[in-house]
């Protein structure tokens, strides 16, 4: 339910009215109404702090809720983007490759153990100098 709006007489400088405008999108609002509300809130939020420790624990947890979950979209973003590009290498390198079903799964086996043993990405200089050298 919506509650009703009373017009009152509110008289604001115009310093204030330029601060208000200025912040109106880091507020998440769109009109100077909504604005001065969430302000208001705000301000008696921490002025009875000591009474309602809650009321900065809810605001708090919220925006940092709001902060993860952006983080998760985007790093869940990013790694959409990297499998795609990877898979279209994948194919590439396949279509070229001359490689035995052993030999494959022997190489699957080394980058799996090599991945774990340096706990991140290979660099690529490690694996021209492998697939170069006598005893791969």
């Amino acid at each position: 339910m919506v509650e009703q709006r009373v017009k009152t007489g509110l008289a604001l400088t115009q310093k204030h009215l330029n601060f208000c405008d200025e912040n109106l999108r880091k507020a998440e609002v769109n009109f100077r109404n909504s604005f001065v509300e969430k302000a208001i809130e705000y301000y008696a939020g921490h002025l009875n702090a000591e009474q309602n420790a809650r009321y900065f624990e809810g605001a708090f947890a919220s925006k940092a809720q709001q902060k993860v979950e952006q983080i998760g979209k985007s790093l869940g973003t990013g790694q959409f983007k990297i499998a795609v590009e990877l898979a279209l290498i994948s194919h590439i390198l396949a279509s070229q490759a001359k490689i035995s079903g052993e030999d494959f799964r022997r190489l699957r086996d080394k980058c799996e153990y090599d991945i774990r043993r340096l706990e991140g990405v290979q660099k690529f200089e490690e694996a021209y100098k492998f697939q170069h050298s006598e005893d791969k």
